[in-house]
């Protein structure tokens, strides 16, 4: 079964995947019309919308696809420098603390899943990179919405700071108490990232895997129920902004 989304003057074919889960990522609606307004109360005012759009579907075609969306300079090479500074301002004052697994009362602290350093950014603040981050990824999450049906209606996300040799062991981001989160949306902030230099994501598909190098401006997106995945060690730092979609009740 095939649902035809038009798109300004051409159309694109999107099969149907038939699920069990309430919010399935794969139905989408009819024809639609796109405007910086019709998205969300919050979008951003962007030079060009179509190229944004082209992004968003680029990372819902690929999850639809292979599990998993890869968009390369989803942001400003200057964006990201802006929000590789503000982390690293941030570790310098000793705002970035040591990560752990698990929420509320079972929260801890545990070396030998995950050794990254996190920092939670606020919705309401003042910063004007993190504000246009915010925007971003409030204008996709209302595009999802609007053409998949997904009923999300919340967004969290803090930075993330790998010292050289660190790792996250395999897991999924949603937690077992808690099925709010819905999909994840990892931003990397890293400058000049070679391959050799490891910091890898590994995505765990239903019959495979697939690796994710770090570089800078790119944006990864995948189901927080469903796929594992892992973060490598690397031989420098490695930085980005992980986020999640949810839906809250």
């Amino acid at each position: 079964m095939q649902h035809i989304i038009v798109k300004g003057e051409f159309a694109i074919e999107r099969k149907i995947c038939l699920q069990t889960d309430p919010l399935p990522y794969a139905i989408c609606l009819c024809p639609y019309s796109l405007t910086s307004h019709s998205l969300t109360s919050k979008s951003v005012a962007l030079k060009d919308m179509s190229e944004m759009t082209d992004k968003f579907e680029c990372l819902i075609q690929g999850l639809m696809d292979a599990e998993h969306g890869v968009v390369e300079n989803f942001i400003s090479p200057q964006l990201v420098a802006t929000l590789r500074a503000n982390l690293l301002a941030r570790l310098a004052a000793g705002e970035m603390i040591q990560a752990g697994v698990g929420q509320d009362n079972s929260f801890q602290q545990n070396n030998e899943v995950r050794r990254d350093q996190i920092s939670w950014i606020e919705d309401d603040q003042t910063d004007r990179g993190e504000e246009e981050y915010f925007r971003l990824l409030w204008d996709f999450l209302g595009y999802l919405n609007q053409t998949c049906y997904t009923g999300l209606n919340a967004f969290e996300s803090h930075y993330a700071n790998y010292d050289p040799g660190s790792f996250y062991r395999k897991h999924r981001d949603q937690f077992k108490v808690d099925s709010g989160r819905k999909f994840s949306v990892v931003l990397y902030l890293n400058d000049l990232w070679l391959e050799a230099e490891g910091g890898q994501l590994i995505i765990y598909r239903k019959d495979d895997q697939v690796m994710v190098s770090p570089e800078g401006g790119k944006v990864v997106f995948f189901r927080s129920d469903v796929n594992e995945h892992e973060v490598l060690p690397a031989t420098r730092a490695r930085m980005s902004i992980a986020g999640w979609m949810k839906q809250v009740h």
